[in-house]
């Protein structure tokens, strides 16, 4: 196997490029324009009626998403020097805004996903209930979840993902009423527990007053489904179709073994806050959304100059190959981790 280059060369091209300094007013501003968008799509439902629903519910998912993104950085702390302003971020975007806990989500995609991507077994981000990736994953089900993959997963995984928040929302619920018993009573614990109160409150039960419980809930219910149709679009072409491995190897190729860029149009780039630079974001989850584009650049050229496949792909050919994949994957064995090392080091992308 060739020798496997160092990344810290890359990070000193990327540090001297400045794409790790901070965007912080750039990101508090854009959080700010999605929050009077989402505004002005709830204004728009209570001053023109229902028919206004029909634009105004997918703009405003469009929006909630790329908002619960923004939130992301807060989680990764790349979205200021200060731990603070990234935790009040993350905190005002999770449970405050999207009713998700940041305990939850630190622990699901910070450590799981990002530690171990497309790791049969460990990675939570391809077994999204009841869906599974792998065979393996596929015998560890339940009777009735191994059904509905056979039968059922070939047509379901993106209708399905109307639910996606919904399940999200009841791991991380369960998530935190088993927090205590793990790690005892804490003030995060307790400032999500404020925060998925408020949250409620100010998307189900004031709305519930004004427009009646039926309108007020369901227009949540239609708003946050249509949020997980969004995040599926965007999350699952970036991982899905690309090797399951049953191990990994404990280095910085895994992650790009298992992760891709998705190829788009800048507008529509601009909603994915950087995370259809997949690559960097799992080599560097410290870079800004705002300086991928760059970071992207260097990255590719480095990998050209020192033999390493670079994937990166059109995005509407990724979200093809993510739904092939999706087909059968119950039926599919994980790959040894050598073999797919052998296919990735010593050839360029």
């Amino acid at each position: 196997m060739p020798h496997l280059p160092e990344l810290g060369t890359l990070r000193a091209e990327l540090r001297a490029a400045g794409v790790f300094e901070h965007c912080e007013l750039r990101g508090w501003l854009k959080l700010v324009v999605f929050a009077i968008g989402i505004a002005a799509c709830f204004t728009a439902m209570a001053m023109l009626g229902p028919w206004a629903a029909i634009p105004a519910i997918p703009i405003a998912s469009v929006l909630c998403a790329s908002t619960a993104m923004l939130g992301h950085e807060g989680s990764h702390r790349s979205c200021s020097g200060s731990p603070a302003r990234c935790a009040l971020r993350a905190y005002l975007t999770f449970p405050l805004f999207s009713g998700l806990s940041v305990l939850y989500w630190h622990h699901k995609h910070d450590q799981l996903h990002h530690g171990h991507p497309n790791v049969e077994g460990i990675d939570p981000d391809i077994r999204p209930f009841p869906f599974v990736s792998s065979r393996g994953d596929h015998l560890r089900c339940s009777r009735g979840e191994r059904w509905f993959q056979r039968n059922l997963q070939r047509w379901a995984f993106w209708p399905m993902s109307l639910l996606m928040t919904t399940g999200m929302r009841r791991s991380s619920i369960l998530f935190l009423l088993r927090y205590p018993s793990r790690h005892g009573l804490s003030r995060a614990w307790f400032l999500e527990l404020a925060c998925l109160l408020a949250h409620y409150a100010g998307w189900v039960v004031l709305p519930s007053l004004v427009w009646g419980p039926a309108v007020g809930i369901g227009v949540y219910m239609a708003v946050f489904g249509l949020v997980g149709v969004f995040l599926a679009l965007v999350f699952a072409p970036a991982h899905i179709g690309l090797p399951i491995v049953a191990t990994q190897h404990h280095d910085w190729l895994h992650q790009m073994e298992t992760t891709r860029n998705l190829e788009l149009p800048r507008f529509v780039s601009f909603f994915f806050i950087g995370l259809d630079y997949q690559v960097e974001h799992h080599l560097f989850p410290k870079i800004p959304h705002q300086h991928l584009p760059r970071a992207a650049a260097i990255t590719a050229a480095w990998c050209a100059r020192h033999g390493v496949a670079y994937t990166s792909m059109p995005y509407l050919d990724a979200l093809a190959d993510s739904a092939r994949f999706m087909a059968d994957a119950w039926a599919r064995d994980a790959s040894d981790p050598i073999e797919v090392r052998a296919g990735l080091v010593g050839r360029a992308g």
